[in-house]
């Protein structure tokens, strides 16, 4: 039995059916030049604050799973388990962006479905009546989004003074004295608290001691203010 082969006239017919079908191109975002993932992370009231401040550009997270698994001595490096190629980090790529959620409240008074006004935050000094955990912030309350510009894997004993400062640790400027740092712990302003110090205070405060100890591998995030993308919600 011999197979059927279409005339050149039904070929020529079938492919100008299927152009036909496609969908008109679309005029390209700006912000889409490359194509990027845009995911969730939580912050803090304090962190929230100091990202509106622009005081705050680096956040560390705990490596898990496989990639934790991959960083096993006898395995690979750090350089190796980030490289954007083997998709292990949780929270996307350079280019890719993040929305933050943050502790927040839904004003119940207010008319749906205008969003304006609609959502109270925390580190806006709001006062509803109960707050909500930033776990369960919708997507259509985040005001605040990132862009990741480097992503790295280090201990993290490795943070600098620098890197300290750039995870946005409270502090003051005293005109005699100079940096004054926050001590998470205490609770309070010492001149003894280096930008060091004063993040050591805070990941204790929000990991435990423990985990301060066990000198864990981190993600290192640094990302820098970016505009709603298209579409997100």
């Amino acid at each position: 039995m011999q197979n059927s082969i279409p005339s050149a006239e039904t070929a020529v017919d079938n492919s100008t059916q299927a152009m036909l079908q496609r969908p008109a191109p679309i005029t390209p975002n700006p912000m889409l030049a490359e194509a990027f993932s845009v995911r969730p992370i939580l912050f803090s009231t304090p962190m929230v604050q100091a990202i509106m401040k622009g005081q705050k550009t680096q956040t560390r997270r705990i490596v898990k799973g496989m990639a934790l698994d991959w960083l096993q001595p006898d395995m690979f490096t750090p350089e190796f388990v980030v490289n954007p190629e083997n998709n292990m980090c949780p929270y996307g790529k350079v280019g890719d962006m993040l929305w933050v959620r943050e502790t927040w409240a839904k004003v119940s008074t207010f008319p749906e479905p205008d969003c304006f006004g609609k959502y109270l935050y925390k580190s806006m000094g709001d006062t509803p009546e109960k707050w909500m955990p930033s776990i369960f912030m919708p997507k259509d309350a985040c005001r605040i989004f990132l862009k990741i510009t480097d992503i790295r894997i280090e201990r993290l004993h490795e943070l600098s003074e620098a890197d300290a400062r750039a995870e946005g640790v409270a502090h003051v400027i005293d005109k005699i004295t100079g940096y004054c740092g926050y001590d998470y712990i205490i609770g309070g302003y010492n001149l003894m608290t280096t930008p060091y110090h004063g993040f050591r205070s805070l990941w204790k405060k929000i990991n435990g001691e423990q985990s301060w100890n066990e000198n864990p591998f981190v993600w290192v995030i640094t990302f820098e203010r970016a505009e709603c993308p298209q579409g997100f919600c």
